[in-house]
Protein backbone atom coordinates (compact mmCIF):
# COMPACT_ATOMS: atom_id res chain seq x y z
CA UNK A 1 0.00 0.00 0.00
CA UNK A 2 1.80 3.09 -1.16
CA UNK A 3 1.66 6.35 0.76
CA UNK A 4 -1.34 8.37 -1.74
CA UNK A 5 -3.60 5.09 -1.12
CA UNK A 6 -3.15 5.56 2.48
CA UNK A 7 -3.86 9.01 2.71
CA UNK A 8 -6.76 8.20 0.65
CA UNK A 9 -8.16 5.79 2.75
CA UNK A 10 -7.59 8.00 6.08
CA UNK A 11 -9.32 11.40 4.36
CA UNK A 12 -12.08 9.00 3.84
CA UNK A 13 -11.84 7.07 7.12
CA UNK A 14 -12.32 10.84 8.42
CA UNK A 15 -15.11 12.12 6.94
CA UNK A 16 -17.19 9.16 7.13
CA UNK A 17 -16.53 9.31 10.94
CA UNK A 18 -17.59 13.29 10.74
CA UNK A 19 -21.19 12.56 9.23
CA UNK A 20 -21.38 9.08 11.26
CA UNK A 21 -20.81 11.46 14.67
CA UNK A 22 -22.80 14.18 13.60
CA UNK A 23 -25.65 12.37 12.76
CA UNK A 24 -25.51 10.60 15.81
CA UNK A 25 -24.74 13.25 18.00
CA UNK A 26 -28.46 14.31 16.62
CA UNK A 27 -30.11 11.12 17.11
CA UNK A 28 -29.12 10.66 20.64
CA UNK A 29 -30.04 14.58 21.90
CA UNK A 30 -33.76 13.60 20.48
CA UNK A 31 -32.82 16.34 17.37
CA UNK A 32 -33.39 13.47 15.05
CA UNK A 33 -36.54 11.97 14.68
CA UNK A 34 -36.50 8.71 12.16
CA UNK A 35 -40.05 8.12 13.32
CA UNK A 36 -41.63 10.95 11.56
CA UNK A 37 -39.20 10.87 8.65
CA UNK A 38 -40.70 7.69 8.11
CA UNK A 39 -44.14 8.70 8.34
CA UNK A 40 -43.13 11.17 5.77
CA UNK A 41 -41.70 9.21 3.24
CA UNK A 42 -44.90 6.47 3.72
CA UNK A 43 -47.17 9.18 2.42
CA UNK A 44 -47.20 8.23 -1.23
CA UNK A 45 -48.27 11.64 -2.74
CA UNK A 46 -44.86 13.26 -1.21
CA UNK A 47 -42.63 10.20 -2.45
CA UNK A 48 -44.61 10.85 -6.25
CA UNK A 49 -43.87 14.35 -6.02
CA UNK A 50 -39.84 14.06 -4.58
CA UNK A 51 -39.45 11.76 -7.50
CA UNK A 52 -40.87 13.92 -10.23
CA UNK A 53 -39.13 16.99 -8.25
CA UNK A 54 -35.85 15.40 -7.93
CA UNK A 55 -35.95 13.64 -11.91
CA UNK A 56 -36.90 17.44 -13.39
CA UNK A 57 -34.24 19.17 -11.28
CA UNK A 58 -31.74 16.75 -12.65
CA UNK A 59 -33.09 17.21 -16.49
CA UNK A 60 -32.85 21.17 -15.84
CA UNK A 61 -28.98 20.31 -14.92
CA UNK A 62 -28.06 18.07 -18.03
CA UNK A 63 -29.97 21.14 -20.37
CA UNK A 64 -27.49 23.70 -18.07
CA UNK A 65 -24.64 21.68 -19.37
CA UNK A 66 -25.15 21.08 -22.41
CA UNK A 67 -25.44 24.78 -23.04
CA UNK A 68 -22.22 24.89 -21.74
CA UNK A 69 -20.63 22.14 -23.69
CA UNK A 70 -22.16 23.59 -27.05
CA UNK A 71 -20.27 27.29 -25.90
CA UNK A 72 -17.10 25.28 -25.77
CA UNK A 73 -18.19 23.95 -29.16
CA UNK A 74 -18.27 20.24 -27.44
CA UNK A 75 -21.95 18.53 -29.21
CA UNK A 76 -23.38 16.05 -26.82
CA UNK A 77 -26.76 14.33 -27.52
CA UNK A 78 -29.28 14.97 -24.68
CA UNK A 79 -29.50 11.02 -24.19
CA UNK A 80 -25.50 11.15 -23.66
CA UNK A 81 -25.48 14.23 -21.43
CA UNK A 82 -27.86 12.60 -19.45
CA UNK A 83 -26.16 9.01 -19.01
CA UNK A 84 -23.15 10.33 -17.69
CA UNK A 85 -25.00 13.10 -15.49
CA UNK A 86 -26.73 10.27 -13.94
CA UNK A 87 -23.63 7.87 -13.73
CA UNK A 88 -21.78 11.36 -12.40
CA UNK A 89 -24.06 11.32 -9.35
CA UNK A 90 -23.48 7.50 -8.93
CA UNK A 91 -20.28 8.18 -8.41
CA UNK A 92 -20.27 10.97 -5.90
CA UNK A 93 -22.87 8.92 -3.99
CA UNK A 94 -21.68 5.76 -4.01
CA UNK A 95 -18.10 5.67 -4.32
CA UNK A 96 -16.87 9.17 -2.66
CA UNK A 97 -13.42 10.46 -2.04
CA UNK A 98 -12.29 7.81 -4.84
CA UNK A 99 -13.34 8.97 -7.90
CA UNK A 100 -15.31 11.94 -8.35
CA UNK A 101 -18.18 12.24 -10.33
CA UNK A 102 -17.04 14.97 -12.52
CA UNK A 103 -14.24 13.41 -12.99
CA UNK A 104 -16.12 10.59 -14.93
CA UNK A 105 -18.06 12.61 -16.72
CA UNK A 106 -15.24 14.48 -18.16
CA UNK A 107 -13.08 11.63 -18.91
CA UNK A 108 -16.34 9.92 -20.64
CA UNK A 109 -16.38 13.31 -22.86
CA UNK A 110 -12.78 13.23 -23.86
CA UNK A 111 -13.11 9.72 -24.99
CA UNK A 112 -15.93 10.74 -27.38
CA UNK A 113 -14.14 14.03 -28.79
CA UNK A 114 -12.06 12.95 -31.86
CA UNK A 115 -7.90 11.80 -30.57
CA UNK A 116 -9.07 12.66 -27.29
CA UNK A 117 -8.89 16.67 -27.63
CA UNK A 118 -10.81 19.16 -25.33
CA UNK A 119 -9.89 18.35 -22.42
CA UNK A 120 -9.38 21.49 -20.77
CA UNK A 121 -12.74 22.80 -22.25
CA UNK A 122 -14.79 19.61 -21.17
CA UNK A 123 -13.34 19.89 -17.41
CA UNK A 124 -13.98 23.65 -17.82
CA UNK A 125 -17.66 23.05 -18.02
CA UNK A 126 -18.14 20.75 -15.32
CA UNK A 127 -16.40 23.42 -13.20
CA UNK A 128 -18.47 26.15 -14.23
CA UNK A 129 -21.53 24.02 -14.17
CA UNK A 130 -20.82 23.91 -10.18
CA UNK A 131 -20.04 27.46 -10.02
CA UNK A 132 -23.51 28.08 -11.88
CA UNK A 133 -25.75 25.51 -9.20
CA UNK A 134 -23.69 27.52 -6.33
CA UNK A 135 -24.86 30.58 -7.81
CA UNK A 136 -28.49 29.66 -8.41
CA UNK A 137 -28.67 29.05 -4.67
CA UNK A 138 -27.17 32.15 -3.93
CA UNK A 139 -29.88 34.09 -6.80
CA UNK A 140 -32.48 32.30 -4.80
CA UNK A 141 -31.45 33.57 -1.00
CA UNK A 142 -30.76 36.81 -2.23
CA UNK A 143 -34.18 37.26 -3.59
CA UNK A 144 -35.85 36.37 -0.57
CA UNK A 145 -34.00 38.37 1.10
CA UNK A 146 -34.39 41.92 -0.86
CA UNK A 147 -38.16 41.24 -0.95
CA UNK A 148 -38.75 40.36 2.70
CA UNK A 149 -35.47 42.29 4.03
CA UNK A 150 -37.72 44.34 6.56
CA UNK A 151 -39.04 40.93 8.06
CA UNK A 152 -36.14 39.73 7.84
CA UNK A 153 -34.53 42.26 9.94
CA UNK A 154 -36.90 42.36 12.37
CA UNK A 155 -35.18 38.86 13.35
CA UNK A 156 -32.19 39.66 15.25
CA UNK A 157 -30.39 35.88 14.70
CA UNK A 158 -30.60 36.21 10.73
CA UNK A 159 -29.14 39.55 10.60
CA UNK A 160 -25.55 38.18 10.16
CA UNK A 161 -27.25 35.96 7.16
CA UNK A 162 -28.51 38.34 5.64
CA UNK A 163 -25.57 40.28 5.61
CA UNK A 164 -23.61 37.03 4.49
CA UNK A 165 -26.18 36.95 1.17
CA UNK A 166 -25.68 40.34 0.44
CA UNK A 167 -21.62 40.03 0.34
CA UNK A 168 -22.21 36.98 -1.62
CA UNK A 169 -24.32 38.02 -3.99
CA UNK A 170 -21.90 41.11 -4.85
CA UNK A 171 -19.15 39.34 -5.25
CA UNK A 172 -21.49 36.75 -7.60
CA UNK A 173 -21.89 40.29 -9.83
CA UNK A 174 -18.13 41.05 -9.72
CA UNK A 175 -17.44 37.31 -11.02
CA UNK A 176 -19.57 37.41 -13.68
CA UNK A 177 -18.80 41.09 -14.55
CA UNK A 178 -15.05 39.71 -14.82
CA UNK A 179 -16.16 36.75 -16.88
CA UNK A 180 -18.36 37.95 -19.50
CA UNK A 181 -16.69 41.27 -20.51
CA UNK A 182 -13.62 42.10 -22.04
CA UNK A 183 -11.28 43.78 -19.92
CA UNK A 184 -7.83 44.83 -21.47
CA UNK A 185 -6.57 43.21 -18.43
CA UNK A 186 -7.26 39.78 -19.70
CA UNK A 187 -4.29 38.89 -21.61
CA UNK A 188 -2.22 40.04 -18.65
CA UNK A 189 -3.88 37.73 -16.62
CA UNK A 190 -3.30 34.88 -18.74
CA UNK A 191 0.17 35.45 -19.49
CA UNK A 192 0.70 35.47 -15.64
CA UNK A 193 -1.07 31.84 -15.35
CA UNK A 194 0.85 30.55 -18.12
CA UNK A 195 3.89 31.47 -15.75
CA UNK A 196 2.70 29.16 -12.41
CA UNK A 197 3.19 25.87 -12.12
CA UNK A 198 0.45 23.69 -14.34
CA UNK A 199 0.54 27.25 -16.05
CA UNK A 200 -0.32 25.75 -19.36
CA UNK A 201 -3.46 23.56 -18.24
CA UNK A 202 -4.51 26.70 -15.86
CA UNK A 203 -4.87 29.44 -19.08
CA UNK A 204 -6.58 26.77 -21.08
CA UNK A 205 -9.18 26.62 -18.27
CA UNK A 206 -9.17 30.47 -18.10
CA UNK A 207 -9.72 31.36 -21.86
CA UNK A 208 -12.78 28.59 -21.87
CA UNK A 209 -14.30 30.37 -19.39
CA UNK A 210 -13.95 33.68 -21.32
CA UNK A 211 -14.76 32.25 -24.11
CA UNK A 212 -18.27 33.00 -23.06
CA UNK A 213 -18.06 36.81 -23.17
CA UNK A 214 -18.75 35.81 -26.85
CA UNK A 215 -22.05 34.19 -26.27
CA UNK A 216 -23.30 35.81 -22.72
CA UNK A 217 -27.14 33.95 -23.43
CA UNK A 218 -25.13 30.67 -22.60
CA UNK A 219 -24.24 32.14 -19.46
CA UNK A 220 -27.60 34.04 -18.44
CA UNK A 221 -30.02 31.12 -19.33
CA UNK A 222 -27.91 28.79 -17.37
CA UNK A 223 -27.99 31.33 -14.61
CA UNK A 224 -32.01 30.76 -14.69
CA UNK A 225 -31.97 26.99 -15.04
CA UNK A 226 -29.98 27.12 -11.58
CA UNK A 227 -32.28 29.20 -10.12
CA UNK A 228 -35.75 27.34 -11.83
CA UNK A 229 -33.72 24.14 -9.91
CA UNK A 230 -33.49 25.64 -6.51
CA UNK A 231 -36.29 27.30 -6.38
CA UNK A 232 -38.17 23.91 -6.98
CA UNK A 233 -36.69 22.05 -4.26
CA UNK A 234 -37.21 24.93 -2.39
CA UNK A 235 -40.66 24.58 -2.64
CA UNK A 236 -40.46 20.96 -2.40
CA UNK A 237 -38.85 21.29 1.02
CA UNK A 238 -41.47 23.58 2.18
CA UNK A 239 -44.53 20.79 1.16
CA UNK A 240 -42.28 18.12 3.33
CA UNK A 241 -41.99 20.59 6.39
CA UNK A 242 -45.54 21.21 6.08
CA UNK A 243 -45.73 17.08 6.91
CA UNK A 244 -43.09 16.98 9.53
CA UNK A 245 -44.71 19.16 11.62
CA UNK A 246 -42.78 21.48 14.10
CA UNK A 247 -42.35 24.16 11.23
CA UNK A 248 -45.26 26.40 11.87
CA UNK A 249 -42.85 29.54 13.53
CA UNK A 250 -41.27 29.56 10.11
CA UNK A 251 -42.14 32.24 7.60
CA UNK A 252 -42.53 30.83 3.96
CA UNK A 253 -39.78 33.75 2.48
CA UNK A 254 -37.33 31.90 5.55
CA UNK A 255 -37.74 28.77 3.88
CA UNK A 256 -35.99 30.72 0.48
CA UNK A 257 -33.31 32.22 2.65
CA UNK A 258 -32.59 29.43 4.70
CA UNK A 259 -32.69 26.01 2.44
CA UNK A 260 -29.81 27.38 0.01
CA UNK A 261 -27.97 28.41 3.09
CA UNK A 262 -28.10 25.12 4.35
CA UNK A 263 -27.71 23.71 0.72
CA UNK A 264 -24.38 25.48 0.20
CA UNK A 265 -23.12 23.47 3.37
CA UNK A 266 -23.61 20.28 1.41
CA UNK A 267 -21.82 21.18 -1.20
CA UNK A 268 -18.45 20.62 0.43
CA UNK A 269 -17.16 17.28 -0.45
CA UNK A 270 -17.52 15.75 3.25
CA UNK A 271 -19.60 12.33 2.22
CA UNK A 272 -22.78 11.56 0.06
CA UNK A 273 -24.99 14.46 -0.20
CA UNK A 274 -24.05 16.08 2.48
CA UNK A 275 -24.77 13.72 5.00
CA UNK A 276 -23.74 14.31 8.45
CA UNK A 277 -22.88 18.17 7.32
CA UNK A 278 -26.54 19.01 5.63
CA UNK A 279 -27.81 17.41 8.91
CA UNK A 280 -25.78 20.06 11.49
CA UNK A 281 -26.44 22.88 8.88
CA UNK A 282 -30.16 22.59 8.56
CA UNK A 283 -31.01 22.17 12.15
CA UNK A 284 -28.81 25.02 12.95
CA UNK A 285 -30.34 27.34 10.41
CA UNK A 286 -34.24 26.06 11.02
CA UNK A 287 -33.41 27.08 14.87
CA UNK A 288 -32.84 29.98 14.06
CA UNK A 289 -36.64 31.21 13.27
CA UNK A 290 -37.48 29.09 16.21
CA UNK A 291 -37.79 25.22 14.76
CA UNK A 292 -35.90 22.32 15.94
CA UNK A 293 -37.11 20.12 12.70
CA UNK A 294 -33.94 20.76 10.63
CA UNK A 295 -32.03 17.68 10.64
CA UNK A 296 -35.19 15.51 10.00
CA UNK A 297 -36.29 17.86 6.98
CA UNK A 298 -33.11 17.52 5.66
CA UNK A 299 -33.10 13.23 6.45
CA UNK A 300 -36.32 13.19 3.85
CA UNK A 301 -35.11 15.46 1.02
CA UNK A 302 -31.57 13.47 1.40
CA UNK A 303 -33.65 10.42 0.90
CA UNK A 304 -34.91 11.16 -2.50
CA UNK A 305 -31.38 12.38 -3.45
CA UNK A 306 -29.59 9.03 -2.36
CA UNK A 307 -32.59 6.98 -4.52
CA UNK A 308 -31.76 8.73 -7.83
CA UNK A 309 -28.10 9.37 -7.63
CA UNK A 310 -27.98 5.62 -7.12
CA UNK A 311 -30.05 4.99 -10.02
CA UNK A 312 -26.89 6.29 -11.76
CA UNK A 313 -25.37 2.82 -11.22
CA UNK A 314 -28.18 1.24 -13.66
CA UNK A 315 -26.98 3.93 -16.07
CA UNK A 316 -22.75 3.09 -15.44
CA UNK A 317 -23.57 -0.52 -16.22
CA UNK A 318 -25.39 0.15 -19.91
CA UNK A 319 -22.87 2.51 -20.81
CA UNK A 320 -19.68 0.06 -19.68
CA UNK A 321 -21.45 -2.96 -21.58
CA UNK A 322 -22.27 -0.18 -24.89
CA UNK A 323 -18.69 1.60 -24.38
CA UNK A 324 -16.43 -1.40 -23.27
CA UNK A 325 -13.21 0.74 -24.98
CA UNK A 326 -14.61 3.75 -22.60
CA UNK A 327 -13.44 1.90 -18.88
CA UNK A 328 -12.31 4.21 -16.58
CA UNK A 329 -8.41 3.57 -15.48
CA UNK A 330 -7.66 3.15 -12.06
CA UNK A 331 -4.97 6.50 -12.09
CA UNK A 332 -8.54 8.50 -12.91
CA UNK A 333 -9.13 10.29 -10.01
Amino acid sequence: MNAQTTKTILKNVFKFGLMAGIIYYLYAKGLLDFSRVRAVLADPVVVAVGICVILGTSTLCVMRWRMLLAGQGIRISFGDAFRLTFIGMFFNTALPGAVSGDVVKGYYIVKQQPEGKGKSKAFATLFLDRILGVSGLIIVAFSAMAANYASMMEIQRLRPLVGFIFITFAGLVLFYAFMLKKWRFTNRINETLKGLPLGSYLSKIFEAFKCYEDSPRIILGSLLLSVLVHSSLVLFIRMMAGDLGSFQSVPPAAFFLLTPLGLLVTAVPVAPAGLGTGHAAFFALFQLVGSSGGADLFTVFVAFQLMINLSGGVFYLRYKHNHPSTEIPASVG
